[in-house]
């Protein structure tokens, strides 16, 4: 395996999984600083990301290496050497302080593509399978796939140490169950429907069953969160990859800078 350090700009985390080999683990992508490419990086345990805390745009330097055994031969898919990973700037983290969603803009909007439709094209000649998109707002819509009451989360209720007999952070399976159906304005493009792997979204879940007493109010706060206050109040793009083992296209983070305060939207609520 032949490694070589980067430094690479963390944009998005899918929700934590366990892993029989890895352990509880976080698939990462981000941006290659010095080419502006997309790099997936996988695994991370999900303790590592708690211990160095690993937020989104943060920079960090690393030993990544090709992963030559990605099922799909991905393109962007990289191996990681957890113990070399080094933050070198965390000023982008911070959305409070003045110009950071700016620059978060600037960055990320290098990298968008068009459409879905010409990520897949690409898919099919390099294996192009990480993107950004921004989906056409009055086509949007939020979905669950079955009512709240019927979401499964797979609680961990067994206590994990790691070597030093610490404990270690639990990790609860939440079934995917949230969509976002869309236009993306691509050529011949007659909508997609495609599950959302966001962790703020899952993570927000976990938490509204833990807070609201009913399912009807764990819903419309959900869709208050993740849809109309992301309508009113934001730009909407989605960062979207495939998933490992079938070329499916799922959103795998959200992106959402704040609006123009003259920005004036009218969009359909459910």
């Amino acid at each position: 395996m032949s490694w070589e350090e980067r430094e690479i700009l963390l944009v998005v985390k899918t929700y934590p999984e366990r892993s029989k080999k890895y352990g509880n683990t976080v698939c990462t992508a981000g941006i290659l600083e010095d080419t502006n490419e997309w790099v997936r990086i996988y695994p991370i345990n999900f303790n590592v990301y708690n211990k160095l805390n690993l937020s989104k745009f943060i920079r960090f330097r690393a030993r990544i290496s090709k992963d030559t055994k990605d099922y799909m031969k991905r393109k962007e898919s990289h191996k990681i050497d957890q113990n070399s990973i080094k933050i070198i700037d965390d000023h982008l983290t911070d959305t409070k302080k003045k110009g950071v969603w700016e620059e978060r803009k600037r960055i990320l909007e290098r990298a968008l593509s068009p459409s879905l439709e010409e990520l897949k094209a690409k898919f099919e000649v390099d294996r192009t399978s990480l993107g950004l998109i921004k989906p056409e707002v009055n086509s949007l819509k939020f979905i669950l796939s079955k009512p709240v009451e019927e979401i499964e989360i797979d609680v961990m209720k067994k206590i994990q140490l790691n070597l030093f007999g610490e404990k270690l952070k639990k990790v609860d399976v939440i079934e995917k169950a949230f969509s976002y159906q869309y236009k993306c304005g691509g050529e011949n493009c007659n909508g997609h429907k495609m599950i959302c792997e966001d962790w703020e979204l899952l993570e927000a879940f976990r938490k509204y069953k833990k807070t609201y007493p009913t399912p009807e109010e764990v819903e419309q706060n959900l869709r208050y969160k993740f849809y109309e206050e992301k309508l009113s109040k934001s730009e909407l793009y989605f960062i979207v990859g495939t998933y490992w083992k079938y070329p499916t296209w799922l959103i795998i983070g959200l992106f959402y800078p704040p609006k123009q305060k003259n920005t004036i939207l009218i969009y359909p609520f459910l």
